[in-house]
């Protein structure tokens, strides 16, 4: 599951989400929107989501982010690779220096 846009969390408060009865195996996420760490781990984990690329700040939730993460992911399928991949390309087109870009991203392995 991916969502990139606005983080519309920051302006309500919705319930956490019931876990789904039902076994629907491995499931990974990647929320690209401002501050999603703080706002979506909870709920992600309440589901049995794996949060495989959250943010820790304000970003630009931008599909080139996105692209290159899911082509890490199905190349490498390590979260690590992941972050590493996402943090190049979000480096790459905003020029905010390779260490904050790693700073910006998180996913748990």
């Amino acid at each position: 599951m991916a969502y990139v846009g606005h983080n519309g969390l920051m302006e309500l408060s919705p319930g956490t989400p019931a876990p789904s009865e039902a076994e629907t195996g491995a499931k990974s996420a990647v929320v690209l929107a401002c501050a999603s760490k703080s706002y979506f781990l909870d709920h992600l984990q309440a589901v049995g989501a794996h949060p495989l690329l959250l943010t820790t700040g304000l970003m630009a939730p931008e599909a080139y982010t996105l692209d290159a993460a899911i082509r890490s992911w199905i190349a490498d399928g390590t979260t690590e690779g992941v972050l590493e991949a996402a943090a190049g390309a979000y480096n790459r087109y905003q020029k905010c220096g390779l260490n904050g870009a790693r700073r910006l991203f998180w996913g748990e392995p």
